[in-house]
């Protein structure tokens, strides 16, 4: 999740542009034939495509190059370099030994290619970097950190702190069968437990609920209770979820909202993020799956109640709909990825339509992936859709997300245009040093003379590299995915 200081007017797309534009119909690609060419010329064309590489395995393979590249190692092991073209920089917007821009997704991809290519090499160096995560985990307990969002108690947070740290040893000692793992997963866990603080008639960690706080820990520790089987893990995220009801604001337009995200340098004092790790839609998410895991009725309504405020803020024409990036400045502005955008607020949907069975929750789903459809991407780029292809609020948020409906549904319409983001997004890497493939990209909307390159998995090439995993195992009929504890999709589909 990332926050901007400030927009343009020119930048901004209205309302009414959203619901009239001719871009809310479905993108036609013209179809290119090809010239009557002479028997040599047309041989010198069969050996020398000049059409972009779809071997999204090659691609993937390729941007582990590239993050091989970028490897450093001390005396605690084995990490990697946030921004290669810039090593001075050792954190960029998490620590170094997290999810967002981390060792700790950088680990997960690796252990997704040892997977797809069948290849232990790439195991072992997922190993070495979870060795370095077990020598620094207590950094997030015992001593400050750097990054943009490495805020007090979003440092024990699934994207930016402990706990997608504890994710991913656990995963990693799954597939490596290395006990050590699994067990500094569990002295983890207890350390996010214990760093719990009364706070209402619950418990509470930074205070603010969202996804891309409190919630992501609330989710995290119901994952861990699973795994772990450990009940005092669920009994703790229970009480940080009485704590979130009691921050719920009642809306005049009906329905309730939360205010997911502390306030961060260069913001307006009362702004409002309503989608998923930011706001409201995250808030709701998190409450379906307490409901899910207590049968408590207090969860579920609320996360109805805030179903309903996304309701009625959202742009809807005809089966198309997407809820605003941000209020009270930029209410006509839309983003389409995971932190701001229907690639994480669809979630918050399906979930509620996978608890209760009812069907507007599953048509709302759909319409947030035909906000995505429509909005004419991946050909075209929307003020919300720039120039960004990361798993935060880019290209590969929208694979996983379509590949999720996909696997989930079976339909063949979600997979199609899963490959199609697919082959833009592999069609934009950059190798041109020979080292590996990788996608430079504005990260920050307003400012885009700022791009680079980055190794992490939210913000990175690593995240891209995992979704053209996905693809690829989808394309050869062996889907499966790793999936974060925020993420309600089946992991795999035979």
């Amino acid at each position: 999740m990332h926050a901007i200081p400030s927009e343009h007017k020119s930048l901004r797309v209205t309302r009414r542009t959203f619901l009239r534009s001719g871009a809310l119909s479905a993108t036609i690609i013209p179809t290119l034939t090809a010239w009557d060419l002479p028997v040599a010329a047309a041989e010198v064309q069969a050996a020398h495509s000049f059409a972009p590489n779809a071997d999204l395995l090659r691609s993937a393979k390729s941007t582990a190059d590239w993050i091989q590249s970028a490897q450093r190692q001390d005396e605690h092991g084995v990490w990697w370099l946030p921004d290669p073209d810039h090593p001075e920089k050792l954190t960029t917007v998490s620590a170094t030994n997290a999810i967002y821009s981390g060792s700790a997704g950088i680990v997960l991809f690796f252990i997704e290619l040892a997977h797809a290519a069948g290849d232990t090499k790439y195991l072992d160096i997922a190993s070495q970097g979870a060795d370095y995560l077990v020598a620094t985990w207590r950094n997030f307990i015992d001593k400050p950190t750097a990054g943009l969002l490495s805020l007090p108690g979003l440092t024990l947070s699934l994207y930016n702190g402990l706990s997608g740290l504890a994710f991913v040893l656990n995963v990693a000692g799954k597939a490596t069968g290395n006990a050590k793992y699994v067990e500094a997963a569990k002295s983890a866990t207890d350390a996010i437990v214990q760093a719990a603080r009364p706070a209402g008639s619950g418990v509470a960690w930074s205070g603010a609920p969202g996804v891309g706080a409190d919630g992501s820990i609330v989710l995290y520790l119901l994952y861990a209770a699973h795994e772990f089987q450990n009940e005092q893990y669920r009994i703790v995220a229970k009480q940080a979820g009485d704590h979130i009801l009691e921050l719920a604001i009642k809306e005049q337009r009906g329905g309730l909202s939360w205010r997911g995200f502390p306030a961060l340098p260069g913001l307006p004092k009362d702004v409002y993020f309503p989608n998923f790790e930011g706001g409201t839609a995250g808030v709701a998410y998190v409450l379906t799956r307490l409901y899910g895991e207590t049968k408590d009725e207090r969860y579920l309504d609320a996360a109805r109640q805030g179903a309903l405020h996304l309701q009625t803020i959202a742009a809807v024409h005809g089966n198309a709909a997407l809820i605003p990036y941000r209020f009270p400045d930029l209410p006509d502005l839309y983003y389409l990825g995971f932190c701001h955008g229907p690639a994480g607020t669809a979630r918050t949907f399906f979930e509620l339509h996978r608890v209760t069975g009812e069907s507007e929750y599953q048509i709302w789903t759909d319409r947030l992936a035909q906000g995505v459809i429509q909005s004419g991407m991946p050909e075209n780029l929307t003020p919300g859709y720039w120039n960004v292809v990361c798993q935060c609020c880019g290209s590969a948020a929208v694979i996983d997300l379509f590949l999720g409906l996909w696997a989930a549904s079976g339909q063949s319409d979600y997979l199609a245009f899963a490959q199609r983001v697919a082959g833009q997004l592999a069609s934009h890497a950059t190798n041109l040093d020979g080292k590996g493939d990788r996608w430079y990209q504005a990260w920050t909307r307003v400012k885009p003379w700022e791009v680079n390159a980055e190794t992490g998995y939210s913000i990175g090439a690593a995240g891209v590299g995992a979704a053209l995993l996905h693809v690829h195992l989808a394309e050869q009929g062996k889907y499966s995915a790793i999936l974060l504890p925020d993420n309600p999709f089946p992991a795999t589909r035979t």
